[in-house]
């Protein structure tokens, strides 16, 4: 063992010999050669074994008296008791020391809030260097000095023999053959958190969401509003993943895609203003159906262009098909890894973001910092937040936008955010739908605070026409597409059957991850186009005319104004959801949203400190009237027009 030692946190300390620290493009593009294949665009791609996140295999050390929310299946306790999470701790920390190491000290968050972070990353297998570098990227510079904050240990490989018999003489249920995160929450009031992650070999499960859940959760504890959202330099839009908010927030005005704090200036006791920080440097977009008028394409390619300083931009890409590339499990180093191969016999070409079959996922990602789309990006110029809006993803009745002007029902709104499955890779069936607070499975603590300081905030700002904030909700699903059991309502030919979708870019039949073909539907896509034009008029004040919805009192935009004032042609035809339903049944899915909605609630603030304090929340769907069939037809027919 060396004689230099470098230390890592007081106790632990590192053989010099055994660490790289915070390493060059230039070495991780030297060091990973047997892991990456270059497409055209010259992207450097890698694979992985796991394809996503496991929120279920994420577990929550915290203080005594400290409450964690009961979100089904997230927030999770870590059973067996902080004395066995701390000898574990112990036991992979020293794992550590004898293996080869890269140490990043990086910050977390712009100016106005920067956290401190310092990141442990074991590359015994290799292979795991690729997720340093992804770090590398969506992480601002350590400047020195700055206070350590939060540390992230990340052991992508399975625990060595001895190591996992060590565990098992006081943890004897330890299941290695699954991968874990455990954070440490315990010391939070000595501003110390910590989390360990064990055989996870995907960037997302070890890197940005266990970093993310600590420095949101120290912003929270500080009177922080912790957004998972894309931001420009006024505007935050959340979503769950696929809901489209990095698409509808990419542009020259991108700030941020994924990670968010809303810091509030308060006078007299009351919210006047709040800025918006944003939390990373790069993006970790999703590949899914990417094309070259998609708004994501320029930072996918950014590659093939030459910077300011003679250099190629770096682009990292993951699990994504490319042309003449596949994907094989080897093992390499003495672990077996996934890596893309060059299909013998054929020439490497672009990345097809349209196709799922070599990756078997459909959550290919790629990294690509912010400063490649906004030439102002980093300028240091404050942001405050003058909309705030949510991604929703549904494939029935809900309109493409729509406003809410009521304080309680934006909350109710927020902690409700919904989607829809749609792979069919995920754990629950294609249509089943989702709902998820505040669009996150990031925090650590009682949802119920976060609520109030958001109805606080809308209350303070206001939301009606005259107020100081916008708050709406986007529809980036359908109108039409699914009936109320969540069946897709397939178009069908002359002879009766389904009609398969066709890959724009290859032209070849549409399929999904698992190789099965994709069908058209009936419904209307509320296309990007639609969504990023509906955003620009409502996030700017552009609409004069809105219309109160029948049921829930929100406001729609006039569908005659978009038309003949917006240049948005038969929005009101496409989207008359008297198209594709008959009243009666537009109401049975009105009843089940107000009925589902109000229970999600009940549930998620069951027992919560502030239950009370939100029942005006929590009952605000059920204080809706629903109008009779008639009602609902005239509705419809006088403001989207009658259906031929």
């Amino acid at each position: 063992m060396g004689t230099d030692r470098i230390t890592i946190e007081p106790g632990l300390k590192f053989d010099a010999a055994n660490v790289v620290r915070n390493p060059s493009d230039e070495w991780y593009a030297e060091f990973l050669k047997p892991y990456y294949v270059r497409p055209r665009e010259g992207q450097y791609l890698f694979g992985s074994i796991w394809p996503g996140r496991a929120p279920s295999r994420a577990f929550n050390m915290v203080p005594e008296g400290y409450k964690l929310g009961k979100e089904k299946g997230k927030q999770l306790p870590f059973m067996p008791g902080v004395e066995i999470s701390r000898k574990f701790y112990q036991v992979v920390k020293r794992y550590l020391t004898r293996c080869k190491v890269i140490v990043l000290d990086c910050i977390q968050g712009e100016a106005g809030y920067e956290v401190g972070l310092r990141v442990v990353v074991s590359v015994e297998n290799p292979h795991s260097a690729y997720i340093a570098w992804m770090g590398k990227l969506m992480t601002f510079p350590y400047k020195p000095g700055t206070k350590i904050s939060c540390w992230n240990y990340i052991v992508p490989e399975p625990l060595p023999p001895d190591v996992e018999a060590e565990v098992r003489t006081f943890w004897p249920d330890y299941e290695a053959d699954k991968p874990i995160s455990l954070y440490d929450f315990t010391r939070m009031d000595e501003d110390i958190r910590q989390v360990i992650s064990i055989q996870f070999d995907y960037f997302g499960a070890d890197f940005k969401k266990p970093n993310l859940t600590m420095v949101w959760n120290r912003a929270e504890s500080g009177g922080m509003v912790s957004y998972h959202a894309g931001c420009t330099s006024d505007r935050v839009l959340k979503g769950l993943s696929g809901t489209g908010k990095t698409t509808l927030t990419v542009g020259p005005e991108l700030e941020q895609d994924d990670a968010c704090l809303g810091k509030p200036f308060y006078e007299d006791g009351k919210i006047v203003k709040v800025q918006l920080i944003g939390l990373e440097a790069a993006s970790y977009a999703k590949s899914e159906g990417i094309t070259e008028e998609s708004p994501e394409h320029p930072g996918l390619v950014k590659s093939t262009q030459i910077g300011p300083d003679g250099k190629q931009p770096v682009v990292l890409a993951q699990n994504i098909d490319c042309e003449g590339v596949e994907y094989r499990i080897e093992e390499i180093a003495g672990y077996k890894v996934k890596v893309p191969r060059p299909i013998p016999g054929q020439e490497v070409g672009s990345l097809t973001c349209t196709r799922y079959e070599k990756s078997g996922t459909t959550n290919g990602r790629f990294v690509f910092l912010f400063s490649e789309l906004n030439p102002d990006w980093g300028s240091g110029k404050e942001k405050w937040l003058k909309t705030e809006s949510l991604s929703y993803k549904r494939f029935d009745v809900m309109e493409p936008i729509v406003r809410a002007v009521d304080p309680a029902m934006a909350v109710a709104l927020d902690t409700a955010c919904e989607s829809i499955i749609t792979s069919a890779l995920s754990d629950q069936p294609v249509g089943t739908r989702v709902r998820s607070y505040a669009a996150t499975d990031f925090m650590v603590r009682e949802h119920c605070h976060q609520a109030m300081l958001k109805w606080k905030m809308y209350g303070d700002l206001g939301l009606g026409l005259d107020g100081q904030l916008v708050f709406f909700i986007t529809n980036s699903g359908y109108v039409g597409e699914f009936d109320f059991n969540g069946q897709q309502k397939l178009k069908l030919d002359k002879r009766g059957q389904p009609i398969p979708k066709i890959d724009s870019v290859t032209g070849l039949v549409q399929k999904d991850a698992k190789g099965n073909v994709q069908y058209q539907g009936m419904g209307e896509k509320i296309t990007v186009q639609d969504s990023k034009k509906l955003v620009d008029l409502v996030e700017h004040r552009k609409i004069e005319r809105w219309i109160e919805h029948p049921a829930y009192g929100y406001l729609v935009p006039d569908p005659k104004e978009l038309e003949e004032k917006h240049g948005m042609k038969d929005f009101g035809r496409r989207f008359n959801p008297l198209r594709f339903y008959t009243p009666e049944e537009i109401i049975d899915f009105w009843k089940r949203d107000i009925e589902e909605r109000t229970q999600y609630m009940k549930n998620l603030f069951a027992g919560q400190e502030r239950e009370e304090e939100l029942w005006p929340v929590i009952e605000v769907w059920e204080k809706c009237t629903i109008p009779s069939p008639e009602e609902v037809q005239a509705f419809y027919e006088e403001h989207y027009g009658e259906v031929e």
